[in-house]
């Protein structure tokens, strides 16, 4: 379906209506929550900073109290002041080392612990004993630091020890020695600070470190590491760049194409500050979320996944009562590439709409016609094979309401055509029945009653009246009776010309009707002469009597309709049901006799007025005395169909095809004279005399096609030699064999399989020389 334009139009949309929403909600939880994690890990590790900064500084204060209290407990000035380091050792370790030990375990970041005593010019330490200076220029170090105005201090002059961090503290003892000096030496842990240190950065990718404010290094958190890497000269020159400015906040730098978050805090010592300072990778920061960031990744894929599979699925829901109107609208494979199926269906539709409009108008044109040729066929029993119900049925759909009618029929005849005052000529038959149908169509139009005009063509013109059924048939005759003076007289004004009007008689059935207009016209027969208005009552003319009848008239009616129509099967089914009805009801043979006898002279009528002579049919031999004397029923029967009606079908046929022949050639000749024009069954069927059933069924038989088929079998034909021999556009050469040029595409390709443009194209490559 991707190729469809209006498909994929329709899942982009849907598309882009079901991810857009996500894609900027995640964007939107991109931005701003990278921006608050960010700030957060600025907090968290700032915070971080602070409490480590706490905690060193908390248990540096807490040595730094620690070795002021012991200088004060270690009062040389009394005990040690004359105390000779050769002679007198047992003051030596029994007060010395003892302290120095016991000074050594009260702290773990206590390295080593030394006393220093410049009037001896000795180093006293708990693990190793009394150490004289190897070097004057070490005991002149030793002695400056003794010599300082501090009490207590930090100082890097003279560590030595490896384990030891670089700075140490120096506490000089009270005592007022006047002579000579004394300080407790404290070398810190190295191992035990880098701890402290290290557990701002745990996973050994960023920068840790202990810092003077001079820019010397007191611990770089790492055990061992005593040179500063590249990385802790960035950091160190960051917080050297942040000092200055006074901001001590957490900051994001990038170093090396990786972020590291720096955060620093300073602590007061002794004379000096000191910086704790640290740098983190960000995604190390980020870790403990990094889990549940992939998982709201993954979340957020599959969700634009299931709004794609949602897209998808709904643009195929949305997309296929449009693809079946496509798939009705179209005629070949596809519709034009890039055209919007939308815009395909409107355009389709709008040909469609102008065709109905164009056959709407067409068949406005032709539906009077056609009521009249129906109802014409009606009268004329052509539709005796029709029930009740399917004739209605096809009267409804021409427009007419004769559901729960009762019918009734009146004839009006002129006479005396040349004795109209000079108004009509001789041959002005027809003019003068179409000027009183009009008259008539016209007159009734203003009546409560239904009625429509059927036009006789010879100076004779029918009303084809419809009553309601819950109407008597008193106020029938009476409307009909009060009615047919004000036509007759209306007519003789109006055309000056002889009127008579014979009113029939009333039936409930529709099947009814041709026989109630053969009736009423017959009686036509009884008119006076020399006579300008008369009015002939059906009822007032044949009266029905009270005798008892045996007679099967409705029977024989189908008979005789079936012989008009040469339908032998039918016929002699009849003459068999005649036959049983005549028998059932009649009390004595001399009646069933008679019956057939009377059957036997209307066959005889009948097929005189078919136009054939029954004496010719019948080898010159005279019947009538022959079945008069014949005693058995069923031998009558027998013979009439021995010797009238099968002559009377087998010279029928023979007359039926030679006449269905040349009416077929007659509509083939209107066909290949008129197929640019709009021509139909129907308006053949009209054009030479006969009704469209008939015509159907004659056309297949001669010719082997239905008529449809025919005309648009001949049309094609021409227009295929339009297409080649002429530069003409396609819609006009649609129009010169009567088609739309929507519909002429259709019927084309449906033919043909191919386009009239296409078709054109491979016919004209084909006759390039190759």
């Amino acid at each position: 379906m991707w190729k469809h334009k209006h498909y994929r139009n329709t899942l982009l949309i849907a598309a882009l209506s079901a991810c857009l929403p996500a894609a900027i909600i995640g964007i939107f939880v991109y931005i701003f929550g990278t921006a608050n994690i960010e700030k957060e890990a600025k907090r968290t590790h700032q915070n971080q900073v602070s409490y480590a900064t706490e905690r060193i500084d908390s248990n540096l204060s807490q040595l730094e109290t620690v070795m002021a209290q012991w200088s004060f407990n270690l009062n040389l000035t009394k005990t040690y002041e004359n105390l000779d380091i050769e002679k007198d050792f047992y003051n030596i370790q029994q007060v010395i080392f003892k302290s120095l030990n016991w000074i050594k375990s009260s702290d773990s970041l206590i390295e080593d612990v030394s006393l220093y005593l410049d009037k001896q010019e000795v180093l006293i330490k708990e693990n190793i004993g009394i150490e004289k200076f190897q070097s004057r220029d070490l005991l002149m170090a030793y002695r400056q630091m003794a010599l300082t105005q501090r009490d207590i201090f930090w100082t890097n002059t003279i560590s030595v020890n490896p384990n030891s961090a670089p700075y140490m503290l120096v506490v000089r003892l009270p005592g007022g020695m006047a002579k000579t000096e004394a300080a407790l030496i404290v070398e810190i842990n190295a191992k035990q600070l880098d701890k402290l240190l290290s557990e701002l950065e745990p996973g050994g990718f960023g920068s840790t470190q202990l810092v003077k404010e001079d820019g010397h290094y007191i611990s770089l958190g790492r055990d061992g590491t005593k040179e500063p890497t590249k990385l802790d000269q960035f950091v160190t020159k960051v917080i050297n760049q942040q000092g200055q400015s006074q901001s001590e906040e957490a900051s994001i730098e990038s170093w090396q194409g990786k972020d590291y978050s720096i955060s620093f805090d300073k602590m007061k010592r002794i004379g000096s500050i000191w910086t704790v300072a640290t740098a983190t990778p960000i995604e190390q920061l980020t870790e403990p979320v990094k889990l549940l960031s992939q998982l709201v990744i993954y979340a957020g894929c599959a969700g634009l996944l299931l709004a794609l599979g949602l897209s998808w699925f709904g643009s195929r829901q949305f997309y296929r009562p449009i693809r079946r109107l496509v798939l009705l609208f179209r005629t070949g494979n596809s519709h034009a590439e890039g055209t919007d199926e939308i815009d395909y269906i409107a355009s389709e539709w709008k040909n469609l709409s102008r065709e109905s409009q164009v056959l709407q108008e067409r068949i406005d044109t032709h539906l009077p016609s056609l009521r009249e040729s129906f109802l014409l066929q009606l009268v004329q029993g052509h539709l005796y094979f029709l029930s009740d119900g399917e004739i209605i049925d096809r009267m409804e759909e021409y427009g007419w309401d004769v559901r729960e009618k009762t019918y009734a029929i009146m004839v009006v005849q002129m006479h005396g055509l040349y004795n109209s005052e000079g108004k009509f000529a001789p041959g002005d038959e027809q003019l003068v029945t179409f000027a009183a149908a009009n008259i008539l169509e016209e007159i009734t139009s203003t009546k409560p009653f239904a009625t429509s005009i059927i036009n006789f063509q010879d100076l004779t013109v029918g009303l084809f009246v419809r009553f309601e059924r819950e109407t008597s048939k008193e106020d029938i005759k009476s409307t009909l009776h009060h009615w047919a003076g004000e036509l007759a007289s209306i007519l003789h004004q109006l055309l000056k010309v002889d009127t008579t009007v014979c009113v029939g008689k009333s039936a409930d059935s529709i099947r009814s009707v041709p026989d109630l207009f053969d009736d009423t016209r017959k009686a036509l027969s009884h008119r006076k002469l020399n006579e300008q208005q008369q009015i002939l009552y059906m009822d007032e003319m044949m009266p029905e009597g009270q005798h008892r009848i045996t007679y099967p008239f409705e029977i024989e009616k189908d008979i005789i309709h079936a012989l008009r129509m040469g339908m032998e099967l039918e016929l002699t089914q009849g003459m068999d049901q005649f036959l049983a009805a005549l028998q059932e009801q009649a009390d004595k043979e001399i009646q069933v006799r008679q019956g057939l006898l009377q059957l036997y002279g209307n066959l005889q009528n009948a097929i005189m007025l078919s136009g054939f002579n029954p004496l010719q049919l019948g080898d010159g031999e005279m019947l009538w005395a022959e079945l008069y004397d014949m005693p058995d029923p069923k031998a009558v029967l027998q013979r009439m169909k021995d010797k009238v009606i099968h002559p009377y079908i087998e010279e029928l046929h023979v007359t039926q095809n030679v006449q269905l022949k040349q009416l077929v050639e007659h509509v083939l000749i209107t066909i290949h004279e008129k197929y640019m024009k709009d021509i139909s069954l129907e308006y053949c069927a009209d054009l030479h005399g006969t009704y469209p059933k008939k015509l159907s069924l004659g056309f297949k038989q001669v010719t082997g096609h239905t008529f449809i088929d025919y005309l648009t079998q001949y049309r094609m034909e021409k227009a295929k030699r339009l297409l080649l021999e002429t530069n003409g556009k396609i819609n006009d050469i649609a129009l010169q064999v009567g088609y739309q040029p929507p519909y002429f595409n259709r019927i084309f390709k449906k033919n043909e399989g191919i386009t009239p443009g296409q078709f054109r194209e491979k016919q004209g490559k084909a006759k390039e020389p190759s």
